[in-house]
């Protein structure tokens, strides 16, 4: 063990008797000027050795960033561009419309819901450039745009807009108006109106017989649907409204068919509904 009494005497020790205070003030000030490299010395000599320096600690790293989907940021679309026929698809990839009507009114031709062919019913209203459609089963749509395209989203009941949706499909507008959505036509023997869903994918439904599905195409006359019992409804334009004649065979054997009666585009008029 090293003696420090040994190498670095302290202020009087060591002196000898007689000699004067100022001499040995000035030995010992030699002492403790040369006292850190004598120490330094003595630790080497003896096997000591000089401590390493305590390691850098590294600085903190941020945490790494959770990584996100990429996802185009909503852009506001005037109001003015909504009325108009959208169409999208189901969780099965079946397209249905959605009719936007000027008034605040929207239907839609998704036959899979309580009320069947006979369609779903709501209003709609804009919310930061977005379309939002309520209908009377609690379901809510919503279209934007995001980039070029757009975009639906479907909500269930109770569902938080800013939340997670049910299904999501990109949509799109039709470039004009044509005859996708819900008829109403005329009443049958049991009292209830028929009704005739028109989808633009060219599939047609009917409340004939609890639900009926055949096909429509575009004629010069208006939308001609076809049905698997025989029987052709033409939906058309007239002077006094939309009306449509039925007849059985695969062209009119006579001027005036069997059944004529008025045809409503549901929506196009004022209707009431129940949440």
């Amino acid at each position: 063990m090293l003696d420090c009494e040994k190498w670095f005497p302290t202020r009087g020790s060591g002196l000898q008797k007689g000699v004067a205070p100022r001499v040995a003030d000035a030995e010992n000030r030699i002492r403790m000027k040369f006292a850190p490299t004598l120490l330094l010395a003595a630790l080497l000599l003896s096997g000591c050795s000089r401590p390493a320096p305590p390691a850098s600690a590294q600085p903190p790293q941020p945490p790494a960033e959770e990584k996100r989907a990429e996802v185009p940021p909503a852009v506001a679309v005037d109001p003015a561009a909504f009325p108009g026929t959208w169409v999208m698809a189901d969780e099965q990839g079946q397209e249905f419309e959605i009719v936007v009507f000027p008034d605040g009114q929207a239907v839609s031709t998704w036959v899979k819901g309580p009320s069947g062919v006979r369609g779903e019913r709501g209003f709609w209203r804009t919310d930061g450039g977005r379309l939002i459609v309520f209908f009377q089963d609690g379901w809510t749509d919503v279209i934007m745009a995001q980039g070029t395209n757009f975009l639906h989203r479907g909500f269930e009941p109770g569902a938080d807009l800013t939340g997670k949706w049910k299904n999501e499909a990109p949509a799109r507008k039709l470039d004009s108006d044509s005859f996708a959505g819900i008829w109403q036509l005329n009443k049958e023997p049991d009292g209830e109106y028929l009704y005739v869903t028109l989808q633009s994918s060219g599939r047609a439904f009917s409340t004939i017989s609890g639900g009926t599905e055949g096909k429509w195409e575009m004629t010069k006359e208006g939308a001609l649907c076809t049905w698997p019992d025989g029987w052709n409804d033409l939906i058309y334009p007239s002077s006094e409204g939309y009306q449509k004649r039925s007849w059985v065979g695969t062209a009119e054997q006579n001027a005036t068919p069997p059944d004529i009666s008025p045809a409503v585009r549901v929506g196009s008029g004022k209707f009431s509904i129940t949440p």
